[in-house]
């Protein structure tokens, strides 16, 4: 039972259920009660995503899932407009035999095990390694394969409603085995290499053409009743034998209206009208032995690419011809751009791994995630990489992610959902492996921090639409929900997948303007930049996360998708960040409002947020992905945007370290901004600081404090700046809006806050009179006083403001999470607003990540392990006179006998040092107590049990002890003065 001590004031309880992310279920799906649209977008189940684990990398590196049995090898894996999934290449329960005459399509909703429906093929049309494409009535078209004895040229239909397959009505003039295919301006499909199955290549380039096994050599379009050869596109250079470069092309239509492709080691734009026509250049030097993974080039059918913006395409990975030559993988990137015409291809950073048959797949935010792969081609074992990565555009660098528990090579498929999640499929047939399985890859945006602990992250959520059926240069109208604001909307072409190219996929940012709820979409201009078929649309808020996919329509005569469907959301509303990443928060107008004794001159030592000069409601804040430009949706975000400028960690300049967590601070890392605990070494030290220069901006549009621009001192001539809501560092490029972006008004802190200075190695009074006292992550300080016990906030050097209330005894986790014990013993919570009863009979008490231990009146330990208002303790085994508490599981007291135990959260106590009285412990590692007798104070770092103390200043005594970080104390003398060391 709880009480609120100010009557008349309910307090806000926090649902801590929203922290698992299990609810994600039937409760949500209901379509919207009085949606604006009149095409009203149904929420449906997301058993996928409702099951995920949420370990405490997950907001940095996302989370793999078990291993998921699945009907067959699926050696091709589409998303369609249906929100269903289809897959094939092998029969059911055989996936080492290359047979694609059975489609297994699933429904998500009903979770991996569930929802699978099993469709016979055409007799005759094997579609195993067939080329597919979706058509303008929402059917899927394969066309090549296996076709047996060759004389069969047919082609397959998957129905608009996924529930039978037909033969088409025309053949192909070919045998395409290994083709391409893709939907051109037009919405006819053009299909291009492809051999005779099984049947010439590199081995014997100049015999296989002379045998007519290469087929593919001619490219060919399908009108919906017949193929027309394109003979004046028919190219050895493109889709010949030479390189396996007739081995599925990676082609996509291009800005200019033509069609781009790489084949291996080429280059090239084909003009499918008339007659055809094709132009080939250099992309790469062909496959080769190599003697690392950065000095194999990228090429060959073992890479893989993907359009992540209008006319600009990732390629990665490769380097070999066929699945059976044993080089060297490469780990080279390379973006190719033909936005202009003719294609650039310069490098970018390269992946962690070298990796031949890998997936890549671009997300929402325009990141590629890569999986799978292997560092020889094709070979399993320690040759497997089962890590994903992460390529970030607006940096050119790669990040590492989870881990999957199967190798993921040849054969193997990866699609991105709806939920924003990616289904990774298949490999083998043939082997090393035969993988009737899958796994699910949930990527960082998914996730947050939420009072230190990982949850699902608040996303949007499209409600309903103006229409299902997008026009090319026409505008939709969009209902919308979300907490953090908008930042971008994006259409992503369905995924069609195999053989390491998803020929569905492409990302198209799409303009908009928003009033309120209602988003107005422009769709893409013309079919160049968005051929006509079936799209993700996804709404991507302010922090960088994405909303649950409405799959659309686009282009004249394109059919409404079956159902306007979307996974349901949860929005975790509670709850702070805690470590991560930093971003651009939006604040008040102006950048809020200072408080306390530092204000935004950025002084050594003072509370600050860094403003942005040209967004001046935008802050650079702690959330914990990739930095971002975003609106403070609550009071946690303004606490994550605020940093206390340090004296530079490598020596000179400034450092920014976290009002969350002192032992944490922003530094670069391959260029981007994160926020990070300070490992002690120089590499660290040296990307954490920052020179302070005059502004780039010639005119700061922020007054809130100094305008400043900040040079990294270990990367000279590079600033920090933000673009793309990202935030990093970058050389300048003499424009206006470098100039602008890397230029920060050194503003009061966004939390209102005040914040301790550093340490000086003296011991500094701050306050008078105490008894008590405790710190919290976020740098807040509360006191208790000797006199009254009435609780004070610290607020500058001299300077505290009242709380409410009279306590014996306080514990901070930060300043919306105040623990306390009252006069009548009861455990009492603050949320900033109220104090709520949470407990009985206790006497000393101490909080950290969420945790908080109590000794009770009977000495009793009893633990609780969730930061919210309910009575959830659990008693632990021992006797404690004081508690301490440096992590969820890492817990501290001193016992009756007074000597000092570390034990976990299951109670398994092991003593560490004896006679102390007072005891504090903070996050990154320090335990601080005093001697029984002396009251002296002796420090030992390490979580650990080893008794190593160290005496602090032998002619200082203390009667109440907290402790930020390993480097500082705030503690209560004999003469109940306040000290700041």
């Amino acid at each position: 039972m709880t009480a609120a001590i100010q009557a008349g004031r309910r307090s806000r309880l926090r649902d801590t259920a929203l922290l698992s992310a299990t609810i994600l279920g039937a409760g949500l799906l209901s379509p919207a009660q009085a949606a604006q649209f009149g095409v009203v977008v149904n929420q449906v189940a997301d058993p996928v995503l409702g099951s995920v684990a949420l370990p405490d990398s997950a907001p940095t590196m996302g989370v793999f899932s078990s291993v998921q049995n699945w009907p067959m090898n699926a050696i091709t894996l589409g998303l369609l407009p249906s929100g269903k999934v289809v897959s094939y290449g092998t029969p059911l329960g055989n996936p080492n035999n290359q047979d694609g005459r059975t489609f297994d399509v699933w429904d998500p909703t009903k979770g991996v095990a569930g929802g699978h429906v099993t469709l016979p093929g055409v007799t005759g049309v094997n579609s195993f390694c067939a080329a597919q494409s979706f058509r303008a009535d929402g059917s899927l078209f394969l066309a090549g394969g296996i076709f047996d004895n060759g004389n069969d040229k047919g082609s397959a239909i998957l129905n608009n409603t996924a529930t039978g397959v037909s033969p088409a009505a025309a053949k192909l003039a070919n045998d395409r085995y290994y083709a391409s295919m893709i939907t051109l301006l037009n919405g006819r499909q053009l299909i291009m290499g492809g051999s005779y199955p099984y049947q010439g290549g590199a081995g014997d380039p100049q015999g296989s053409i002379d045998k007519g096994l290469m087929t593919g050599m001619t490219p060919e379009i399908y009108d919906g009743t017949q193929w027309q050869s394109l003979f004046g596109a028919k190219s050895r250079d493109a889709f010949g034998p030479d390189n396996n470069r007739f081995w599925y092309p990676r082609a996509w239509v291009a800005p200019n209206g033509k069609v781009f492709g790489i084949s291996s080691d080429k280059m090239w734009f084909l003009d499918p009208s008339g007659n055809g026509s094709v132009n080939v250049t250099n992309f790469r030097d062909p496959q080769r032995q190599a003697s690392s993974a950065t000095d194999a080039p990228n090429v060959g059918p073992v890479s893989t690419a993907v359009m992540f913006d209008t006319g600009k395409i990732l390629q990665v990975g490769g380097n070999s011809f066929d699945n059976f030559w044993g080089f060297l993988a490469s780990s080279r990137a390379t973006v190719v751009d033909i936005t202009t015409g003719a294609p650039v291809a310069i490098d970018t950073a390269p992946m962690n791994y070298g990796r031949a048959w890998a997936q890549s797949t671009v997300l929402p935010t325009g990141q590629v995630a890569v999986t799978g792969g292997s560092l020889n081609n094709n070979q399993d074992g320690a040759n497997s990489v089962v890590q994903a990565e992460i390529w970030n555009p607006a940096t050119g660098r790669w990040s590492v992610g989870a881990s999957g528990s199967v190798y993921r090579g040849y054969h193997s498929t990866a699609i991105l959902m709806q939920n924003g999640a990616l289904l990774i499929a298949g490999g083998g047939a043939p082997g090393p492996v035969n993988n009737q399985n899958a796994e699910v890859f949930y990527p960082p945006y998914l996730f947050a921090t939420v009072n230190g602990k990982t949850a699902l992250a608040p996303r949007p959520r499209i409600v309903s639409l103006s229409t299902a059926q997008m026009q090319h240069g026409q505008s939709m109208q969009v209902e919308l929900t979300s907490q953090n604001g908008l930042s971008q909307v994006v259409l992503i072409g369905l995924s069609v997948v195999t053989h390491s190219f998803n020929s569905g996929q492409r990302r198209i940012v799409a303009g908009f303007t928003q009033a309120g709820n209602t988003v107005t979409v422009q769709a893409p201009a013309n079919a160049n930049i968005a051929p006509p078929g079936y799209y993700q649309l996804v709404a991507i808020d302010q922090k960088g996360v994405p909303s649950p996919g409405v799959i659309v329509a686009l282009g004249a005569g394109v059919a409404a998708p079956p159902q306007v469907a979307a996974p349901g959301v949860v929005t975790a509303t509670s709850g702070q960040n805690d470590g991560g990443t930093a971003w651009l928060a939006g604040g008040g107008a102006g950048g809020g409002s200072g408080g306390g004794a530092s204000g935004g001159s950025g002084s050594i030592g003072s509370a600050v947020s860094l403003q942005a000069s040209n967004y001046t409601t935008s802050y650079v804040t702690n959330v914990n992905g990739t930095a971002r430009l975003v609106t403070p949706a609550n009071a946690g975000d303004k606490q994550q945007a605020t940093f206390r400028m340090v004296a530079g960690l490598a020596g000179s300049g400034v450092s920014f370290q976290a009002s969350t967590n002192a032992s944490q601070y922003l530094r670069h890392q391959n260029f981007q901004i994160w926020q990070q605990p300070n490992d002690g070494g120089d590499i660290f030290k040296r990307g954490a600081t920052f020179t302070p220069r005059a502004p780039l901006a010639g005119s700061c549009g922020c007054n809130t404090g100094t305008c400043t621009s900040y040079e990294s001192i270990d990367w000279p001539g590079y600033y920090l700046r933000h673009a793309n809501f990202s935030v990093y560092i970058a050389k300048p490029d003499g424009g206006a809006t470098y100039n602008q972006d890397a230029s920060f008004c050194v503003a009061p802190p966004a939390d209102g806050s005040g914040s301790m200075p550093a340490a000086n190695g003296q011991w500094t009074p701050i306050g008078i009179a105490a008894a008590r006292v405790s710190v919290g992550t976020d740098g807040t300080l509360v006191t208790l006083n000797a006199d009254n016990n009435a609780p004070w906030r610290y607020v500058g050097d001299g300077n505290w403001t009242p709380l409410p209330g009279n306590f014996r005894d306080i514990a901070v986790l930060n300043a919306k999470s105040i623990y306390a014990i009252g006069m009548d013993a009861n455990v009492y919570r603050y949320d900033g607003q109220n104090w709520t009863v949470i407990g009985t009979n206790a006497k000393s008490i101490a909080a950290a990540d969420g945790t908080i231990l109590i000794a009770n009146g009977n000495n009793d330990i009893w633990l609780k392990q969730s930061d919210d208002n309910t009575n959830a303790w659990r008693q632990l085994p021992g006797k404690a006179l004081r508690v301490a508490v440096m992590n969820r599981n890492s817990l501290w007291h001193i016992g009756t006998d007074n000597a000092v135990y570390r034990g976990d959260q299951g109670g398994n106590w092991a003593p560490v040092g004896p006679d102390a009285a007072e005891i504090a412990a903070s996050p990154d590692g320090s335990v601080l107590v005093t001697n029984t007798a002396t009251k002296k104070m002796w420090r030992k770092t390490g979580d650990d049990t080893v008794g190593n103390w160290t005496q602090i200043d032998p002619n200082f005594q203390a009667t109440a002890l907290a402790i930020p970080n390993a480097q500082r104390a705030i503690v209560v003398g004999l003469d109940r003065t306040i000290y700041r060391w």
